[in-house]
């Protein structure tokens, strides 16, 4: 078992870290390569520690996003050589991300056991905090309050206040900054509903998934959709080709449409008495 002082020790150092440095420390941790002598335990129980899981997801989800960085092309190699080397790069961080999860889950269950005992007020301003990426009060990461507020338990709380921010945007936003233009406000305004509407999206999802377990049956999640980010993850230029010939397809579609459209109105003016 790990020493508590050597894990706090841990939790310090990795803590002082910037974002590349400590995506490079994990991923370093999950694929055996870290040169320096700490326990795989010790690093283990700080990186999955309430101070550092968040953190640490985060770092997996990006090295991810970044892979051939960390395996840039060869001389004379092919994209497909490349990816193949990719490949299980990419496996390794994916299988080391559940037990990360799991804590900032942990995490996440906290928080809305603290969301839920909150007053409407104090719920609300909490909530548009949220919305307006507000970093005062308590040292929240985004993400653990992003899934605090997704929890059935206060889902649908937090989306009724939506509905008020489409409705009455001005009542939460601060006030405007003096000399600013109407047009520079109306963006504003349409810059925060735009990011009300995204966050809904995933509180009438969890709103749903409460339903269903009380026996009403919500929509199905777009598979297609998620399967499409995977597939763009995976393969980035493959998916790009692929829109870009659908792309023209309905163009070409729309074109040949366009001249079948003016094909029949010439025939029906000639026709004409």
């Amino acid at each position: 078992m790990a020493d508590a002082q050597d894990v706090d020790a841990e939790i310090e150092r990795m803590a002082s870290l910037d974002d590349d440095a400590f995506m490079h420390a994990v991923v370093d941790y999950i694929t055996g390569g870290s040169g320096r002598r700490i326990p795989r335990d010790v690093q283990a129980a700080a990186l999955a520690s309430p101070t550092l899981a968040t953190q640490t997801l985060d770092a997996l989800e990006s090295a991810i996003r970044q892979a051939k960085s960390f395996h840039p092309r060869l001389d004379g190699e092919s994209k497909r050589e490349q990816q193949a080397r990719i490949a299980p790069f990419r496996t390794s961080l994916q299988a080391a991300m559940p037990s990360f999860q799991d804590a900032v889950d942990d995490l996440a269950h906290e928080e809305a056991k603290y969301l839920a005992a909150l007053d409407d007020q104090a719920f609300e301003r909490r909530w548009t905090a949220h919305i307006l990426e507000d970093p005062t009060g308590a040292p929240i990461p985004p993400r653990v309050r992003a899934l605090g507020f997704r929890s059935p338990r206060v889902a649908a709380r937090a989306e009724a206040i939506c509905r008020l921010m489409m409705e009455e945007p001005t009542r939460f936003l601060p006030a405007s900054a003096l000399g600013k233009s109407q047009k520079a406000d109306d963006a504003r305004i349409a810059e925060f509903r735009q990011r009300v509407e995204s966050e809904a999206r995933y509180l009438r999802y969890a709103v749903q998934y409460a339903d269903a377990r009380h026996g009403r049956m919500p929509s199905e999640p777009n598979v297609r959709l998620q399967a499409l980010r995977l597939l763009g993850e995976a393969h980035p230029e493959e998916l790009s080709k692929l829109l870009h010939q659908v792309r023209d397809g309905r163009r070409a579609g729309r074109a040949e449409a366009r001249k079948d459209e003016r094909a029949v109105r010439r025939t029906s003016q000639r026709r004409a008495p």
